[in-house]
């Protein structure tokens, strides 16, 4: 693992010029990423963490994107591992998501971030069918074993800083993702191929079928039942994905990066944008404004996560 970093936008951002004697304050969502790396990298495509003061009402959104999120989460109180649930039920898991949905953030705590490749989904929960898991933080520990989650969050409690709390969260992921155990046939298939979409949005699902020498339908059952999504869906979002990647790196006009996603022209990619974020492209690109979206900008390599 490399040392973890300071997220881009992290230190604030003043609107208007502050006189040098005045102390900025600092900002209520301070959030750091860590560099994935080695063993890991099949299994976990980015690593976040945040820290959150006590904070009034907030309503933020996050959009559908193709990882599947494990998330633990601890108060900072002197009593943080109860804090926010008894032990063992603060680690959760979000499937991938139909659309943009909205939320309120939980104040006063640490939340720390694992987003899952299909493979890591597989290897780290144990060939789980996602087909019968609430697709919004479902908790792991009705999935696995409570000791699991007991002891990672215990281990990330007992954690000084932000920082080490992330490194000990990502030393349990590779533990857990290099544990020799068999798993499912059919879950294995169905994440090799959502690898492969994700890769490549525009492969053809009878490609994938015949790579894995099942038929087409039998493949799509393997989605809905071990990735708890279907190709087209998939594809659509690591389209819309693309578009955000694109854009942050080599900017370029909507319509160059249409083709360059994969979409027939500029007006494909505003239909599926808009169907998945209720945003048209450009707002979609320029809605991202806060520390924690910039973090995931970083943590999924420019992915467009929290709006």
């Amino acid at each position: 693992m490399k040392d973890v970093a300071p997220a881009g936008g992290v230190e604030p951002v003043p609107c208007r010029s502050t006189p040098l004697a005045v102390a900025t304050p600092l900002p209520p969502i301070r959030p750091i990423v860590m560099p994935v790396s080695g063993a890991l990298t099949p299994f976990v495509s980015g690593l976040a963490a945040v820290e959150v003061d006590p904070i009034g009402p907030m309503t933020l959104s996050v959009a559908p994107h193709e990882s599947l999120v494990l998330t633990v989460q601890i108060g900072r109180a002197s009593h943080c591992i109860e804090q926010k649930g008894a032990l063992g039920e603060n680690t959760h898991i979000t499937g991938i998501r139909h659309w943009t949905g909205s939320f309120r953030p939980a104040g006063d705590c640490y939340t720390l971030f694992a987003l899952l490749t299909p493979l890591g989904a597989v290897q780290l929960l144990d060939s789980q069918p996602m087909s019968g898991v609430p697709r919004i933080r479902a908790r792991v520990a009705d999935l696995l074993d409570a000791h699991l989650t007991s002891a990672i969050e215990s281990e990330v409690a007992l954690a000084d800083t932000l920082a080490d709390k992330l490194r000990r969260f990502a030393s349990w992921l590779e533990h857990r993702a290099l544990m020799p155990r068999r798993h499912s046939r059919a879950a294995l298939r169905a994440a090799r191929a959502a690898m492969h979409v994700r890769a490549d949005p525009s492969i053809a699902i009878e490609a994938l079928a015949a790579q894995e020498c099942v038929s087409r339908r039998q493949l799509e059952r393997d989605f809905a039942h071990w990735v708890g999504t279907s190709p087209r869906h998939l594809s659509q979002v690591a389209r819309v994905q693309t578009v955000s990647r694109l854009a942050r790196r080599h900017g370029g006009s909507l319509a160059g990066i249409a083709g360059a996603a994969g979409f027939a022209d500029q007006a494909h990619m505003t239909r599926v944008v808009r169907q998945l974020t209720g945003l048209t492209p450009l707002r979609f690109l320029q809605s991202c404004a806060t520390p924690l979206s910039r973090a995931f900008h970083l943590a999924s390599g420019g992915g467009t996560i929290y709006l």
